[in-house]
């Protein structure tokens, strides 16, 4: 019997689950028959010792020297069983044990040699890795208890069976310098450079080369850093997982859950892969997979899909499909994660970019045309040089670099000023949303109050049972293992108990808002919301939980029904044990908080599954604006809900989808909306939010579908996010206003000179100073100045509004040298591209200054360096910025440019306010057009 128990295991080394079972099965069946035989040939004395030592001899040294033979022949070799000899077998069965546990201990190292996991990770992440089809590797069957042992866990490395996609939700290094130099304008750069090299240019007209080599520099640089910054936030809130291996609990990064890993799972956890549950019962909610949000009950042997997150209970589960191979990454690589915002910003942009790209190929072949054709008769002039120097000039002029780089670079400086307040962005453009948001949706629960629950007082009303309070309560937190702040908070005054066995047990969920655990000859216990376990609540009782919760307390009480649960349903006839008070820790900063968002324009609502007259009461401490209009959604249906929900300020008893059905209601009625939330019940909200915000004390599964995350878990954060994210975007609009005008300057030139066959006056050298001095340096220092104005309308329309007029404004001024020479052709023909140079110079500071309004000191002084470095660069640089061979100008010349720019001062304020009405219409005429306000 041992022999052959012993030769069975040492062939079981590779076995499969059902090779296993099958040797199992077949040593039980042989042992018997062996064991009789053996008695009986004892008894009988017909034993033959010679041939016995030979072979038990040999029967040990092949296993031993075969210690990975397939299993289910275990009495073909044993010569012993055959011999029937007693006192040889001992011995060899001894011999046998020795030279195995020598071959075990000489094996021994070699299946516990360690691997490089950093190496297989990198290979992996390289796309060198081939892994391997599910149906083809040994699957691993652990006890729930023990796990996966070490070297089975080097095992799936090996195989590169883990749960890493290899998705990259962030730039790489090599995307980031591809973006930033591989790009449809700087291809037109390049080739505009060599054009200019070809002609034979002069060093002045290469300057543009210098500032799009900086923007490149700039823009990558700060996009390094950006990610540099992030890279380590994200560490910080990765998420993670409770496994199992070598029979203990371990947290690990959820990417490092390797095939058969058995993972601990409770309220709150994101399913990290497809699994198989093993132990327990939880109910899950799949809405980030199905969009239901009904929760769906699992049993032993039922999947859970990665993805969806626990909304009650706790259960150990085994990895079924890890990595790609998940049903979630077959749908989509990236559907559990955050949905991008609805950016006005990007879709501009990208308008903006597209409608330039069209434009600019055929007007600058036009306008090589009409310059080769005006140069036809120029006597010392070089034609082809020419033309080509001045074609450039209208390509260049075009493109509007500058702001592309301007707008990433503020929101990447913005990003970073976040992550210095310890704030992780999950897009770029969720500071655009956060710069709209008017109204913000939070929860009372880790926002108005820290988290931390008091148990306040505990009521004795009726007992009836055998057992006190604390053991009834006690035994409930014992048997249900919940983790949430208010079980805690009843642990620490209750304790736990084990004098109750528990039966059955439903654990608690946000729609439920109670937990139920029924108890051997005892009944069903519930615990919860008075309103939700009793089906009507005595006059008495509701007086004394009106009292706490006008108290800003929270009420649970402790019923009792003689029933048993059966499946998801309570049974009937509950009867109150005794009722539990708990007070919540207002945060310290949050009177502040609300105050902040109190003055500048956005109104907060307060969600909360608790007592309304409780969340008002908490609401009215810390100052939030009509926080005595409350109201309870209890029972309310979805058109009920949409009714109420612009009509309230504290909406009390909301369950997770009324809290959706909220959050749309109030973005159906024109605002932006925040939503802050930290639990699997604000998922669904915080989907349907123009901008999410989460803590990294949250959920997974909020974490993942928030724009943003608070790291340090404050939300008096919040005041310095929706600034920064207004800082931003307000500023990124005046600026960019100023690099489209001069793109529409450029063009709507160049489209007149084609008109009118004229050639374009300038070259690349003559637009610099406007370039640099007007549209450049002031756009990046305006860019961070401090704006706390909440961001209105579209941003195409405001700055077109904005760019618009200054472009007529230079277009005007510029035309206005035109009519001169046409009146005046002796004395301005020699000298026009001098003066054009002066009209878009100084017309541009005009734009400027109607830019910068209103006036601050540091405003003012911008406007007074830019203005006195264009002066010294005129009378110290002339030929750098007008040409070699440029022409002095007289005092009457230069008067002629000062009063056509005194004229562009109201000129540009009408036309602003003309393109105000046209954009918004929402200033009455008058007020756009009172002359008061334009000089």
């Amino acid at each position: 019997m041992l022999n052959g128990e012993i030769m069975t295991r040492s062939n079981n080394t590779s076995q499969t689950p059902s090779d296993k079972a099958k040797a199992d099965a077949e040593e039980k069946i042989d042992a018997a028959p062996r064991a009789k035989q053996k008695s009986a040939g004892t008894r009988a004395g017909a034993a033959k010792p010679t041939s016995s030592g030979k072979s038990g001899s040999a029967a040990a040294k092949p296993a031993a020297a075969r210690p990975r033979k397939t299993a289910g022949k275990p009495a073909q070799d044993a010569g012993p069983l055959q011999e029937e000899q007693k006192a040889p077998e001992i011995v060899n069965v001894q011999d046998f044990v020795t030279q195995k546990l020598e071959c075990a201990s000489t094996a021994a190292p070699e299946e516990e040699e360690e691997i490089d996991i950093s190496l297989i990770k990198s290979k992996f992440k390289k796309k060198k890795a081939e892994v391997p089809s599910y149906n083809k590797v040994q699957r691993f069957t652990p006890d729930i208890g023990e796990g996966l042992t070490s070297a089975q866990v080097n095992t799936r490395f090996s195989q590169f069976l883990f749960n890493d996609t290899n998705q990259k939700y962030s730039k790489s290094y090599a995307s980031i310098f591809v973006g930033n130099l591989c790009t449809f304008f700087n291809l037109l750069c390049v080739l505009a450079t060599i054009a200019l090299a070809y002609s034979g240019a002069g060093i002045s007209q290469f300057f543009f080369v210098i500032i799009f080599s900086l923007n490149i520099a700039i823009g990558i640089w700060q996009e390094i850093k950006a990610k540099r910054k992030i890279d380590k936030l994200s560490l910080l809130s990765a998420p993670t997982a409770k496994v199992i291996r070598d029979g203990a609990a371990v947290e690990i990064p959820a990417k490092d859950i390797v095939l058969d890993d058995v993972i601990v799972l409770s309220l709150g956890n994101q399913v990290p892969a497809d699994c198989f549950l093993a132990e327990g019962f939880v109910e899950v909610n799949e809405s980030l997979l199905t969009g239901e949000s009904v929760p769906v009950k699992k049993e032993t042997g039922d999947i859970l899909y990665a993805g969806s997150f626990i909304s009650s209970g706790t259960c150990k589960v085994r990895a079924d499909k890890v990595g790609k191979n998940t049903y979630l990454n077959t749908l989509s690589a990236k559907a559990k994660k955050y949905k991008k915002p609805n950016s006005e910003l990007m879709r501009s942009t990208k308008l903006i970019i597209s409608v330039i790209g069209v434009l600019i190929i055929p007007i600058a072949i036009g306008m090589f045309l009409v310059n080769w054709q005006n140069l036809a008769d120029a006597a010392g002039v070089d034609r082809l040089a020419e033309t080509i120097q001045r074609t450039v000039s209208v390509i260049i002029g075009m493109i509007p670099s500058g702001m592309l780089l301007l707008t990433s670079l503020a929101l990447t400086v913005g990003i970073l000023r976040l992550a210095s307040h310890n704030t992780l962005v999950q897009d770029l453009y969720s500071l655009e949303m956060l710069a709209r948001v008017n109204v913000l949706c939070l929860d009372k629960t880790g926002t108005i109050t820290d988290g931390r629950m008091k148990v306040n007082d505990c009521m004795l009303l009726n007992n009836p049972t055998d057992y006190t309070i604390n053991e009834i309560v006690g035994s409930c937190l014992h048997s249900l293992e919940d983790n949430n702040q208010t079980s805690i908070a009843l642990y620490n005054y209750f304790g736990h108990s084990t004098e109750l066995k528990a039966v059955k047990k439903m654990p608690f969920s946000s729609k439920r808002k109670l937990s139920a655990v029924t108890f051997d000859g005892v009944g069903t216990v519930a615990m919860g919301a008075p309103e939700f376990v009793l089906s009507s609540v005595p006059e008495k009782l509701n007086k004394i939980i009106n009292q706490y919760a006008a108290m800003g307390l929270r009420v649970l009480v402790v019923a009792l029904s003689s029933g048993q649960i059966n499946g998801d349903k309570l049974p009937a006839g509950f009867k109150p044990l005794a009722i539990i008070s708990i007070s919540d820790n207002i945060r310290e900063d949050a009177a502040q908080t609300i105050r902040w968002f109190k003055e500048n324009d956005v109104a907060v609502k307060v969600i909360s599954g608790d007592n309304p007259v409780t969340v008002s009461e908490v609401a009215r401490r810390v100052g939030v604006l009509n926080a005595d209009k409350y109201i309870s959604l209890e029972g309310l249906n979805e058109k009920e809900v949409v009714s109420i929900a612009n009509k309230y300020t504290v909406f009390g008893r909301v369950t997770p989808e009324q809290k959706a059905i909220l959050v749309k209601s109030i973005k159906a009625a024109g605002n932006t909306v925040a939503m802050t939330g930290d639990g699997v019940n604000d998922i669904l909200a915080l989907k349907e939010a123009d901008c999410a915000v989460s803590v990294a004390s949250g959920s997974e599964a909020a974490k993942n579908v928030s724009h943003l995350v608070l790291m340090d878990n404050n939300f008096a954060s919040m005041p310095k996010v929706v600034y920064e994210g207004r800082r931003v975007i307000n500023n990124i609009q005046n600026s960019s206003s100023l690099y489209l005008m001069k793109t529409l300057f450029t063009l709507v030139f160049a489209i007149i000179s084609i008109c009118l066959t004229s050639s374009y006056p300038f070259k690349t050298n003559n637009m610099l100073l406007l370039e640099v001095f007007v549209i450049g340096i002031p756009s990046f220092f305006l860019s961070l100045q401090p704006n706390t104005d909440r961001v209105k309308g579209k941003f195409l329309s405001y700055v077109i509004g904005k760019s618009v007029p200054g472009a007529l404004v230079l277009v005007s001024a510029v035309l206005s040298v035109n009519l001169m020479r046409l009146l005046q052709p002796a004395y301005f023909t020699d000298c026009y591209q001098e003066i054009a140079v002066l009209m878009i110079t100084f017309s541009g500071l005009v734009m400027l200054y109607r830019l910068c309004q209103p006036i601050n000191f540091s405003r003012a002084m911008l406007l007074l360096l830019m203005a006195t470095v264009c002066i010294l660069g005129l009378v110290f640089l002339p030929s750098m910025f007008f040409g070699e061979d440029y022409a002095h100008l007289d005092w009457i010349r230069i008067m002629f440019v000062m009063c056509v720019v005194m004229i562009c001062v109201p000129l540009s304020g009408i036309l602003i306010a003309f393109t105000n009405k046209l954009t918004s219409g929402k200033k009455s005429y008058d007020d756009r057009f009172n002359l008061n306000k334009l000089y």
